[in-house]
């Protein structure tokens, strides 16, 4: 497994960070509460696109006859959002910083998901009609195909990167200490605050006024996105710290590990009696926060920006770890007391 960091977002292990140091190729540092809040502000709009393009992704992949799993698509395409992304982190932060929190961490996080990836790799073995040696090897396979195609995407998403012409850069402003710090830009800070009330409103308005054939799949999850985005946002400040920098990003991985502990007990309360009102909760829990909360993007760029032994021990610390969450919540309801069948909510026919 490769080091070699991307151009941008080279001096943290995530794309999460927000602060950056100064030099001839980062952007300058950031003050300011009201900033802060615009990276948190920038993820409710696009945590909500992110989990859209997942499910329409999902929705389009699944048909007879597929050559590969639907979710593979969600994987490729998120991946493929934050290399872009983060090969142009540095440039764009000079523009305005909270639009890589959006690009990052909301589109291309949300659109990707660590802890359905640990699920579905749970279904590959347990559903497998075959003997012990072929289900091992199915769920192996998934998991491999996943990794793979994700870091695939992270690499196109450089290579287009490079097709695009660079931006340019804005003259900061020196501040009282010497160093140099983006202008507040407030009206900015303010519109993207607007943005996030008014993209949340529409959503919570179109829960009311959508059909009821998909609003609850569709729509409730939507509600529940953001605050999966900004959780796994201000875990991620976790991974600045000395002591896990390129070594081990704790963030990222509590995060997920959480997102996936919550899934497998979802996912087993669904199999169980329950009305129409508790399957929508559950499939917009798996969809919205679980799917927002956990990430595969951030996970693939923090691996290849690792030193190389830890890097091979947080994938497979995160994989090994994840599928024995699953394992414990779901995979223990399921051969203790059996599944009586699946909740469908009130979105299936």
């Amino acid at each position: 497994m490769t080091t070699r960091a991307p151009d941008a977002g080279a001096t943290t292990p995530s794309e999460e960070c927000g602060v950056d140091h100064v030099s001839a190729a980062t952007p300058p540092t950031e003050y300011g509460t009201l900033r802060t809040g615009a990276h948190y502000a920038s993820l409710v709009l696009s945590s909500m696109l992110g989990t859209l393009i997942r499910l329409g992704l999902n929705a389009m992949g699944d048909y007879d006859g597929r050559v590969i799993f639907p979710l593979a698509w969600a994987q490729g395409v998120g991946c493929g959002i934050m290399g872009l992304g983060a090969a142009r982190k540095a440039e764009v932060a000079w523009i305005y910083p909270p639009i890589t929190t959006f690009v990052t961490t909301g589109v291309a996080g949300s659109t990707t998901t660590f802890s359905s990836w640990m699920l579905e790799g749970f279904e590959a073995f347990a559903d497998t009609p075959a003997g012990p040696f072929q289900k091992t090897v199915n769920g192996v396979a998934y998991s491999l195909a996943t990794f793979a195609v994700s870091y695939a995407g992270i690499v196109l998403g450089e290579q287009v990167s490079s097709f695009f012409p660079s931006l340019p850069r804005p003259r900061p402003r020196p501040s009282s200490s010497g160093r140099h710090s983006l202008s507040p830009a407030p009206l900015a800070d303010g519109l993207m605050f607007l943005l996030a009330l008014a993209s949340y409103a529409a959503a919570f308005a179109m829960y009311f006024a959508a059909p009821r054939s998909w609003r609850e799949r569709a729509v409730f999850a939507l509600l529940l996105s953001p605050p999966g985005a900004m959780i796994r946002y201000a875990l991620s400040k976790l991974n600045t710290r000395s002591v896990f920098v390129r070594r081990f990003p704790i963030g990222t991985f509590i995060a997920n590990m959480a997102a996936t502990l919550v899934i497998g007990g979802v996912y087993a309360a669904g199999y169980r009696p329950a009305d129409v009102s508790a399957c929508d909760a559950f499939h917009a829990l798996e969809s919205g926060f679980c799917g927002c909360l956990s990430t595969v993007s951030t996970f693939v760029v923090e691996a290849r920006n690792l030193r190389h032994r830890w890097a091979w021990g947080y994938v497979l610390g995160s994989v090994v770890v994840g599928h024995l969450m699953i394992l414990a919540t779901a995979g223990g309801v399921r051969w203790a007391i059996g599944y009586t069948g699946q909740c469908a909510g009130s979105g299936s026919t």
